[in-house]
């Protein structure tokens, strides 16, 4: 039975950090679709389908624009635990 607990911990651990990475990976394809936006059309575009995205209620990562010239991207990590990066620190901070 301890085995059993034991295995069932491993998956969920392995398969946790799959779905983390996998959404951290499509967050930074964001941020450089919106980066490759802002420099050829100096603006930051208004929504994730101005950028040929489209983001639904269960989408990997999402986009906002904060102001002119700031924007978030967060993703979530687990129930009510999120990561988000901040386009004017250029930086990524866990939040709950």
């Amino acid at each position: 039975m301890k085995f059993k607990i034991l295995i069932c911990g491993l998956l969920f651990l392995i398969y946790g950090c799959s779905v983390e990475n996998d959404r951290e990976k499509y967050a930074e394809l964001i941020i450089e679709k919106v980066e490759k936006f802002k420099t050829e059309k100096n603006r930051l575009p208004k929504n994730a389908s101005e950028i040929g995205l489209v983001e639904l209620e269960n989408s990997k990562a999402f986009y906002e624009k904060k102001t002119d010239s700031t924007y978030i991207v967060w993703f979530g990590i687990s129930l009510g635990e999120s990561k988000t990066y901040n386009s004017s620190k250029k930086e990524w901070t866990k939040g709950g």
